[in-house]
């Protein structure tokens, strides 16, 4: 498919759509990108980029720009008394970067790219499976039409609204804070607690802070917006915690949010096609959303330009990802589920019993589905020039 004869509008400009804009724009099509933001900024404390994404960044040339991300070897799932439960393998490293480091290096060279428009603090109002769809900018209101719409606006997407994409939203129930607070960590923890998890990985200046918030006094803490009771509910179940959140300055520095999970039966109707959140929102447990994102639009780049026509290009699409996601958040969600055991008993069961199992799956098969495509597969995706074989046919 010729790339160049395509006029596409992205919709959401964090780290899936602004991928998806620079490696189509690349490619050579014509791209609009939206974002009802005037300035997009990052919502968010840190971000772990796996393999996958790194690949994709490597591919977009922005590795430099993120030299500042810390590099880890592994990470460790220890318990309240900090005694190790396990630890991810040697292959499974990551880099720690802060979101709104990444943003702006994404924003920056969304700027810089000549093919890309960028029309910030504009909304999508309505988005149809013809093509057409309504924005809501500075000037009021416009109707306009492109070959493909794509959907990167999030957990409540607008485009995914326009279509029949079979969406499912599943309320967890769940909430997690995040924060960076200017303390030093020596190594990358996940603590699985009395009170639930809580994490800790060292990055550039400090530390990125995750915990869930699912017991009694968290929750209570967290409507009461009572930091000193946060700090202490999370101090009785797990002592650095306590320090940790000790370095928060006031409750509205903390980011808190409800995990919600979002399954689609398809991820493209005719011109819609989804990606990141829209598509898969999932449990934070394995670190694989905005790395999932990432992988989403290599892979939508790769099957357009390789399809003889739009409708066969966002079949491949879908077919090579949906169900690779899927597992991911599956995976994922029963992490997260076992994370979250409080029940004094059903921790020891789980610690001593079913934490030694997962010791003897096969560590190369688990990466793999972690990773859903190879780093390699990646690189050469978004490295290729936009040269096709074959002309677009709508």
């Amino acid at each position: 498919m010729l790339l160049s004869s395509l006029n596409i509008l992205v919709a959401g400009a964090a780290t899936g759509g602004a991928s998806t804009a620079l490696l189509l724009a690349r490619s050579g099509a014509r791209i609009t990108i939206v974002d009802r933001i005037q300035s997009p900024s990052a919502i968010g404390a840190g971000l772990a980029l796996a393999a996958n994404g790194r690949a994709v960044l490597e591919a977009l040339g922005l590795g430099p720009a993120l030299g500042c991300a810390t590099e880890l070897s592994a990470t460790r799932i220890i318990d309240g008394r900090g005694r190790t439960l396990a630890e991810a393998p040697p292959d499974a490293r990551f880099a720690v970067v802060t979101r709104a480091r990444l943003q702006e290096v994404l924003v920056d060279a969304l700027f810089a790219e000549p093919n890309i428009t960028c029309r910030f603090g504009t909304s999508v109002m309505r988005a149809s499976t013809d093509g057409s769809v309504v924005l809501r900018g500075p000037d009021g209101e416009t109707r306009e039409q492109f070959d493909l719409i794509v959907g990167a606006d999030g957990v409540h997407s607008q485009v995914r609204d326009g279509g029949a994409f079979g969406a499912r939203l599943t309320r967890t129930g769940v909430r997690y804070l995040r924060a960076l607070v200017p303390v030093h960590v020596s190594d990358a923890t996940e603590a699985w607690t009395a009170a639930g998890v809580f994490g800790a990985l060292p990055l550039d200046g400090g530390t990125y802070i995750f915990a869930s918030c699912a017991s009694p006094a968290l929750s209570r803490a967290i409507e009461q917006r009572d930091l000193r009771a946060l700090r202490e509910a999370w101090g009785n179940a797990y002592a650095p915690a306590e320090r940790l959140l000790g370095a928060v300055p006031t409750f509205g520095d903390l980011l808190i949010h409800e995990v919600i999970r979002v399954d689609c039966t398809r991820w493209y109707d005719q011109r819609l096609v989804l990606v990141g959140d829209a598509a898969h929102a999932m449990a934070p447990n394995l670190g694989q959303g905005a790395n999932s994102a990432l992988v989403d639009a290599a892979v939508l780049l790769d099957a357009l330009r390789s399809s003889r026509d739009l409708a066969t290009a966002l079949a491949a699409y879908d077919a090579r990802r949906r169900d690779k996601v899927r597992t991911v958040a599956n995976t994922s969600a029963r992490l997260g589920q076992l994370a979250e055991i409080t029940h004094p008993l059903a921790r020891t069961l789980r610690d001593r019993m079913l934490v030694p199992l997962l010791k003897l799956l096969p560590q190369d098969r688990q990466l793999r589905t972690l990773l859903q495509e190879s780093p390699a597969t990646l690189l050469r995706i978004a490295r290729q020039d936009h040269a096709t074989s074959s002309a677009v046919s709508h």
